[in-house]
């Protein structure tokens, strides 16, 4: 029988340490701001089922598995919460779906191997340890990495199938109930093999050779697609299988990269789902987003392959970009919707008829060239300029006209106040004579000041990201051109 397209839908939030924000929860740190209350989660959840979505996703990340995160408060009350919010989502509707590295662990995202007896043992605790206490949850997703993967001690993206096979048979054993997920995230089985380190690597994370991670070799993907294939009966039964479209960052089908008739062979055994990080957000790129054009087409081209049974909306700025998770569970619900009409269904529902005024400035934001950005802002720096200043005096006129206790996370003033906030920012970064230093600062006050009050992390993006968006404000670097997207977040 065919897969029923658009079956799961997907919310995946991510909340790492290295990509907090203000538009996203703080779940490690409980005297530092952006933390959520169960009540805020409630309405999340709310909001996410409201808008059709089936399963909230999110990243067990490696501060947390690790001994030191299972016996740490931080992660108790990580398991509290979470308790309280898969109740909720089960009162809702939707499975609450955790991701996992194999092998990654600890703050520092250092990668065990397991073909060293003594750390498959500790991988196997961590596991065992983790799957009872999240015994509620519905989908225990394996990951390769990104960031973490095993290159030593002949480890390949083989060792990295035929080790998730034994761990999910013990999470099974574990959990009867739960679904298991493989993640094939990568070119494919993200780093197994490929990823190199410095003379004396251990497998600690290190940010200057990640890029490695994203060679692509067309043998050694079809040896590891040949060998999952081989392998899904020794995988419970049932087990959904993450992979886009093509073996590349952006999941595109080129040439030797094009994944989908692997796609099909496995969707003869298995349901088959898409993991695409690059088109909703990409990542710390903290602005309002519009990508829907690249996202609807997506859609109807994952339909087309005739295989997949849905997919993730990734968001690591849900309080900042709640029309584009409305717009992600609907490309799934109306791949053959015109993007423009969705964004207005959305607009007039929060402001009633004036609301759909502002579809037509919303790309505007998407200045930065980063990770899935194929936006194109064909406009000279002085008329995106004047644009913006129309923006802005259209948000002063508007006014939400949905109730504040109406289904929406944040509640649509706080929600307005935010589109008040980048529309005039990026008047000021595009006028005659901005102050960057000062601009850059009101940003990062806004959005990322939390991190005035943490160590520097291992992967420490926020002060590129902000750098990066003021940057393409300055006149040597306006182009009003078409320029190509960055093609992953390790890749230039």
């Amino acid at each position: 029988m065919p897969p029923s397209f658009g079956q799961h839908r997907i919310y995946y939030n991510n909340f790492a340490a290295h990509l907090l924000n203000a538009y996203n929860p703080n779940m490690f740190y409980p005297d530092l701001p952006y933390r959520w209350s169960d009540t805020d989660w409630c309405h999340c959840l709310d909001m996410i089922a409201e808008f059709g979505f089936t399963t909230f996703q999110y990243w067990l990340e490696p501060r947390l598995f690790c001994r030191e995160g299972l016996a740490s408060a931080v992660g108790h009350e990580f398991t509290r919460q979470l308790g309280v919010i898969t109740e909720h989502a089960h009162r809702r509707g939707l499975r609450v779906h955790g991701l996992c590295s194999l092998a990654t662990v600890g703050a520092h995202w250092h990668t065990l191997c397991p073909n060293v007896p003594a750390e498959w043992d500790e991988i196997r605790f961590l596991w065992d340890a983790w799957s009872r206490r999240l015994a509620g949850q519905d989908v225990f997703g394996i990951g390769p990495g990104d960031p973490g993967a095993c290159s030593r001690h002949g480890c390949t993206a083989l060792t990295f199938i035929d080790q998730s096979i034994a761990i999910a048979n013990l999470i099974r054993r574990n959990c009867p109930r739960a679904a298991i997920e493989l993640n094939t995230w990568g070119p494919p089985i993200f780093g197994w093999g490929t990823l190199q380190g410095p003379p004396g690597w251990q497998g600690e994370f290190v940010a200057q050779y990640q890029h490695t991670a994203w060679t692509f070799d067309r043998r050694r993907a079809e040896e590891a697609m040949t060998h999952l294939v081989k392998r899904l009966p020794d995988f419970p039964p049932g087990t959904l299988i993450s992979q886009n479209m093509g073996f590349n960052p952006d999941g595109n089908p080129a040439g030797e990269q094009d994944a989908r008739s692997w796609v099909r062979e496995i969707a003869k055994t298995n349901p088959v789902c898409t993991w695409d990080f690059s088109l909703t957000e990409g990542e710390n790129n903290v602005v309002p987003h519009w990508r829907f054009d690249r996202l609807f087409q997506r859609r109807r081209e994952e339909r087309d392959v005739g295989a997949y049974s849905g997919g993730i909306c990734f968001s690591m700025t849900p309080l900042l970009n709640p029309l584009s998770l409305y717009l992600s569970a609907q490309s799934f619900l109306r791949p053959d919707a015109e993007p423009e009409s969705v964004a207005a269904e959305f607009c007039v529902r929060l402001y009633g008829p004036e609301g759909a005024r502002l579809v037509p400035y919303l790309k505007l934001f998407e200045v930065v060239k980063d990770w899935g950005n194929y936006i194109d802002i064909l406009l000279s720096r002085k008329d995106y300029h004047e644009r913006l200043r129309e923006l802005v005096t259209l948000l002063h006129d508007l006014r939400p006209t949905l109730r504040e206790d109406a289904v929406l996370h944040p509640p649509p003033a706080a929600w307005h106040a935010e589109l008040r906030f980048f529309a005039e920012l990026c008047r000021d970064l595009s006028g005659p004579a901005p102050d960057y230093p000062a601009l850059r600062q009101r940003y990062w006050n806004r959005v990322y000041a939390i991190y005035d009050r943490l160590p520097a992390h291992v992967d420490p993006r926020p002060h590129q990201a902000t750098d990066n968006l003021i940057a393409a404000f300055q006149p040597e670097n306006w182009r009003g051109q078409p320029r190509h997207a960055i093609p992953g977040k390790w890749t230039s």
